[in-house]
């Protein structure tokens, strides 16, 4: 059998799960930047003048998480700006670019900034090869088709995006402002994920969870979705932790008013954290993670305990 070339193939043969792995910062800065000029870093590429650099910094250094984004065609002078979650949208001289990452990091008015408000919802495919191979060789090609189809079908606003995490779970994609995160997207998943993502709700066979859960709770609203897939749901999943041992936690999920009991267990996997450390012949990196077990569905006469 030949060895794994990619740390994604490696994760999944690993067993490693999705669920458990939609941690994402809350405050996002996007910064649109052409790809050729992309680098290692998530935020830092070539072309960037050094007052530019150091405005990053500060705006980093104050709790914001600046990545980049690019698409073609994009056929204007001026620089694309999100802001998350204020779901703010911004076209920018260069020069007023740096000024601007200090209005944000200092919390000054942005109005003359020209602030619009987000259009439509953003979907951005992480295509960093220059961080990991795995995102050029499986992020790209669910770029493309997520592109060609919201093209289609209208409602989205698709862009490559720098390092999302978690390269070894490729391709990675992100929903802003809903901020689900997704792993090991495929081609073949782009119109089934784009009709859930248009009625507001996860995509279930390839979602790593809602970012604002911690890892357990992802794992329990992940089994319980796919247990329950109840029709039309909607809102965040309400979870209830009901016991504990030291390698077991109990949940009761709820989703649109139906409720799951769900037990997570903790396990350990063992993957390269990425190509580099693949390619470097690294011991295998030991993952704590949870899998979860869907026990039963509550009925209203249940108690929750």
């Amino acid at each position: 059998m030949t060895a794994p070339r990619f740390c994604s193939e490696h994760s999944s043969a690993a067993g490693e799960p999705l669920a458990g792995w939609g941690a994402h910062q809350v405050r996002n800065i996007l910064i649109r930047w052409p790809k050729s000029g992309w680098r290692h870093s998530l935020r830092i590429a070539g072309g960037m003048p050094d007052q530019l650099q150091a405005a990053i910094a500060r705006v980093v250094g104050a709790g914001w998480r600046v990545n980049l984004i690019d698409r073609k065609p994009y056929d204007s002078d001026l620089i694309r700006v999100f802001l998350m979650p204020e779901a703010l949208v911004f076209d920018l001289e260069p020069g007023e670019l740096a000024p601007f990452l200090d209005a944000v990091a200092n919390h000054a008015l942005l109005k003359g900034y020209h602030p619009k408000p987000l259009a439509l919802p953003l979907i951005l495919c992480c295509t960093h090869g220059k961080h990991d191979r795995c995102c050029a060789k499986w992020g790209f090609a669910v770029y493309k088709t997520l592109a060609a189809e919201a093209r289609k079908t209208g409602g989205f606003d698709v862009w490559e995006c720098t390092h999302l995490g978690g390269c070894r779970l490729s391709a990675s994609v992100l929903t802003m402002p809903a901020m689900r995160k997704y792993g090991r997207l495929a081609p073949a998943d782009a119109a089934s994920f784009l009709a859930a993502e248009a009625e507001d709700r996860p995509y279930v066979p390839r979602y790593r969870g809602a970012s604002h859960l911690s890892p357990v709770q992802q794992v329990a609203e992940v089994t319980a979705l796919k247990a329950i897939r109840p029709s039309g749901l909607h809102g965040p999943a309400q979870i209830l932790e009901v016991g504990a041992s030291e390698n077991e936690r109990h949940f009761i999920v709820e989703l649109t008013g139906h409720r799951a009991r769900v037990i997570c267990r903790r396990e350990t996997v063992r993957a390269y954290g990425s190509c580099e450390d693949l390619d470097a012949a690294l011991p295998l990196d030991p993952k704590e993670i949870w899998r979860g077990d869907f026990i039963a569905i509550i009925k209203d006469t249940e108690t929750n305990s």
